[in-house]
């Protein structure tokens, strides 16, 4: 073998012993890179299962939870409707008894009748009061009436003194209103008076509870 066949041959086993250090290399990344990946897919694999393994388990648990306080609360309302039943039959004049289908206000069952006139015991406020030299003013409401027939008067006594001013009565959606009455000053002494609001009408008639006011 002459000395250029030689070098053909060093040639071509120094290409196949590139080629195959080559090959080796790539081998040995790709089964590293493969390895790898494998691995990743196996931890996310575990740690997805263990999650969806307790998020069943809280799922069950407020469901379970949730079950229990819902029939709980539905029980105590069946209750609640049940006493509520009870306390309806027993009772056949109560106010709100929808026995006939009709539902009553149950200020119709509290209002008292005067013994001596027989009218109903009007139920009369005073909401709002002044006093000074100018003279006496208020204003008041009778709760358990509503109608326009009847009148209200405002009397101021000292003494033996009694001075009164009256008004009609004006009916709104649930009272009857008195409106602003005023007993002027120049009919007032100075000192200490007694304030109340009556109301009179053909089917009722009360009286406020007193209110002391005094003029300088």
């Amino acid at each position: 073998m002459n000395k250029r066949q030689r070098m053909w041959v060093m040639g071509v086993t120094a290409v196949i012993a590139v080629i195959s250090i080559i090959g080796l290399i790539w081998w040995a990344e790709a089964s590293w890179v493969s390895s790898r990946a494998s691995n990743e897919a196996s931890s996310t694999s575990t740690s997805s299962s263990a999650k969806d393994s307790t998020t069943g388990g809280g799922t069950s648990s407020d469901s379970s939870g949730s079950g229990t306080g819902t029939a709980s609360a539905e029980s105590t309302a069946a209750s609640g409707r049940s006493s509520q039943g009870s306390g309806s039959s027993g009772n056949a004049t109560d106010a709100n008894d929808p026995g006939d289908g009709v539902a009553r206000d149950s200020s119709s069952v509290v209002n008292s009748t005067n013994p001596d006139n027989g009218k109903i015991v009007a139920q009369v406020q005073l909401t709002w009061w002044d006093a000074g030299s100018s003279g006496i003013s208020a204003n008041g409401a009778v709760n358990n009436v509503v109608e326009n027939s009847g009148s209200c008067t405002l009397s101021a006594t000292r003494g033996t003194v009694t001075r009164s001013v009256s008004a009609q009565a004006i009916a709104n959606a649930t009272t009857t209103s008195c409106g602003e009455l005023r007993i002027p000053g120049n009919e007032l002494s100075a000192g200490d008076w007694t304030l109340t609001l009556s109301y009179g009408s053909t089917t009722a008639t009360g009286q406020s509870s007193a209110q002391t006011v005094h003029i300088a």
